[in-house]
């Protein structure tokens, strides 16, 4: 689920352990030419828990990919549409 107030998409939620995983892009950041744009986020409710910052979209992917089985060339596909056209060279 893609939230714009964040500019994240949400993933896995899991009732079991009231956790899931986001992926934010920072896109001040990437305008500003930092190197960690993409930031895999643990979260509980509405509370961030712990930060994963990644340098590109391969890197993030992969960090989701340790928590949970996802399809990189499918996700890649996907959230190439939901970059901000100027920053998918950050990917």
């Amino acid at each position: 689920m893609f939230d714009a107030t964040e500019n994240a998409i949400r993933y896995k939620w899991d009732p079991r352990t009231s956790t899931g995983f986001k992926l934010r892009f920072d896109a001040e950041g990437a305008a500003k030419g930092c190197h960690c744009c993409f930031h895999v986020e643990d979260w509980n409710c509405r509370t961030v828990t712990n930060e994963w910052p990644c340098e590109d979209l391969d890197e993030a992917l992969e960090v989701l990919n340790h928590f949970f089985t996802l399809d990189f060339n499918q996700e890649r596909e996907r959230l190439s549409s939901w970059l901000p056209v100027e920053y998918r060279d950050a990917a």
